[in-house]
């Protein structure tokens, strides 16, 4: 495994103290909570804490093997209660989108660019969603969780279901009219002729299974119309 980026050695004594003492909630600004920790804000870098029982402490290994990507933070330092990475400067998918602006097309293109590079290295992203993806400030994605990423020697055996992922995620994001082009009053148009109503102002923290079935739902509802 490839050797971590050197740190100040008081600035990790001083998390391991803060963690050990669970002190780092008092402390530190959370940033987010996921299935697998809470992420910390610690100056200019997210500190995550694992859960306590340890049961989904192995994102290091998958940062380190990312440690090339630029659509990754970097990892500085690993322990069995915390990891220490850098913080990317910008927001979520889910807060840009909140903010009424839609979000740009080049957004999922970015993404589905770096789901493709890291299939091709034997890496398959799982659980991308609109709070673990982020945009930086030169409209960059970053993807800030990969605690449900997979490595494998074997990667045509996800190919249909990353594939199914992707455009989960797509319609996800596409499907309620999040994304600001001409493709979606296109979309839109197609839509209304169909007999859907839109969703451009609905959404909610859906599963991608229940977004699946909204999905074959609505090509039923198509089929049936035409």
């Amino acid at each position: 495994m490839k050797p971590f980026q050197p740190i100040y050695r008081e600035l990790v004594d001083e998390l391991s103290s803060m963690v050990a003492n669970k002190q780092i909630q008092n402390q530190c600004r959370l940033l987010g909570e996921g299935l697998s920790g809470r992420v910390y804000e610690y100056e200019n870098f997210a500190v995550k804490v694992f859960k306590e029982d340890g049961s989904e402490n192995d994102d290091y290994r998958m940062l380190n093997r990312l440690h090339h990507h630029s659509a990754f933070p970097t990892l500085h330092y690993y322990e069995d209660r915390f990891m220490l990475m850098d913080k990317c400067d910008g927001t979520t998918l889910a807060r840009e989108r909140e903010s009424g602006d839609g979000l740009k097309d080049a957004y999922f293109t970015q993404i589905e660019q770096v789901v493709e590079e890291c299939y091709q290295v034997g890496i398959i992203p799982r659980d991308l969603h609109l709070n673990n993806v982020m945009v930086d400030r030169d409209n960059r994605i970053k993807i800030v969780d990969v605690g449900r990423f997979v490595h494998t020697d074997q990667s045509e055996d996800y190919k249909e279901r990353l594939t199914e992922d992707l455009q989960d995620l797509k319609y996800h994001v596409f499907g309620f009219g999040f994304f600001s082009s001409s493709r979606r009053k296109r979309r839109r148009h197609r839509y209304r002729s169909s007999g859907s109503r839109s969703h451009s102002n609905s959404h909610s923290s859906r599963s991608y299974s229940s977004s699946r079935r909204k999905r074959r739902k609505y090509r039923r509802k198509r089929y049936h119309s035409s």
